[in-house]
């Protein structure tokens, strides 16, 4: 049996912790045991130990640059290592792999660790430089910008280092109608709208990168088309660390009247978006993946994603979604329009994402990817 001790210096619920929990709900028990060293508590956390896993805490986060932090993670990882009999440690993103890659140099077990973007940091490069066994990134174009940064370094990165692209998957859901209709009436009850209308919906952190006041000038030119039928929108999510930036955007909602609804966040975005037509990304920095798109195309909510980044290697303009030109409301909103005024293109993307996400994203043959992976890097040692 591999034992693979996953190190991730984070706990909160983006992408890389839910690739995270997707590792042990997927593990390949007979070949795989898995254990996990998070550096504080968090809903990950709580989600893996929900999960029946093997979780590691450190008593307090480590800072990097206080030596004796180092230190305390350098022994908390070799006593796993020696107290598991550790086959190969998986670092998420630089911060992990700065953490981790003494460690296993000095211990002689292999280290990979996942980009998981985005990457543009001096973490990044340091990285790079340091003892691994192979990196994994999330698209192309996460790859891409990876290599970028190491340029004026690549001669001291050994290139017998294998780069992996393994993409980011989610989980198959089975949601009734009746469940469906239930998180309606939930969040319609809340958020004062009406259940039965077309509903846009949109799931991040709320931060100014995520582009949302792209969304609100999107919408804000669409309720002035009077031959438009009535929408409503609903994003779900938190401030992170710009309160100010949500309470403006609350403040043009009722300036302008628009019909959003900021729901504050959601404890299952695969069943909250299952009540969407269509899903947004509106981010004004380039995505290295979109977690939120495949999330709502395996519920059938057709996306709309800028045209850069990871998004545009996920989403086929006009086979299973739509593309707008980043930062222009204006594009943003002829591709909702086109949705609105056309139901049957809209039943006929969803359709189409539905089953590319069911095909290409599903996150159980995800994990079987990243474990043949794993078993490469440990059995070429």
């Amino acid at each position: 049996m591999k034992k693979i001790l996953y190190v991730c210096p984070t706990s909160g619920v983006g992408g890389a912790e839910t690739f995270l929990t997707q590792t042990q709900i997927h593990v390949d028990k007979p070949a795989f045991e898995n254990h996990y060293l998070l550096f504080r508590s968090g809903p990950l956390y709580d989600q893996l130990k929900k999960e029946g896993a093997h979780v590691h805490l450190l008593n307090t986060p480590p800072r990097l640059s206080k030596r004796s932090d180092r230190r305390l993670v350098h022994k908390k990882i070799k006593d796993l290592i020696n107290g598991y009999n550790i086959s190969l440690v998986h670092s998420t993103m630089a911060e992990g792999a700065l953490f981790s890659a003494w460690t296993c140099k000095q211990m002689g077990v292999p280290h990979v660790w996942f980009q998981h973007g985005k990457a543009s940091g001096w973490m990044d490069r340091a990285a790079a430089l340091l003892y691994h066994n192979g990196l994994i990134v999330n698209s192309h174009f996460t790859g891409k910008m990876q290599r970028k940064l190491e340029n004026p370094v690549r001669f001291l990165i050994p290139r017998e280092n294998p780069i992996e692209k393994i993409l980011m998957g989610t989980s198959e859901a089975h949601w009734s109608q009746e469940e469906v209709e239930a998180e309606k009436i939930k969040w319609a009850e809340r958020g004062h709208y009406d259940p039965a209308l077309p509903l846009v919906g949109m799931v991040c952190r709320i931060e100014k990168g995520k582009g949302l006041h792209i969304l609100l000038d999107a919408i804000n030119e669409l309720i002035n088309d009077s031959s438009l039928p009535l929408f409503q929108v609903v994003v779900w999510g938190e401030a992170f660390q710009e309160q100010a930036y949500l309470d403006n955007l609350k403040q043009q909602v009722k300036n302008q009247n628009l019909p959003v609804f900021f729901a504050g966040a959601t404890e299952n975005a695969s069943l909250s978006l299952a009540t969407c037509q269509m899903v947004v990304n509106a981010s004004i920095r380039p995505e290295p993946f979109g977690q939120t798109i495949i999330e709502g195309m395996m519920v059938g909510a057709v996306p709309i994603a800028p045209n850069q980044g990871g998004p545009v290697e996920i989403i086929s303009n006009g086979k299973n979604g739509l593309i707008f030109k980043a930062e222009q409301a204006n594009s943003l909103a002829k591709q909702i329009r086109t949705l609105l005024r056309d139901p049957k293109l809209q039943a006929s993307l969803a359709s189409t994402a539905k089953h590319d996400a069911q095909q290409k994203y599903n996150a159980k043959r995800v994990i079987s990817h990243l474990e043949r992976f794993h078993s490469r890097i440990i059995e070429s040692r």
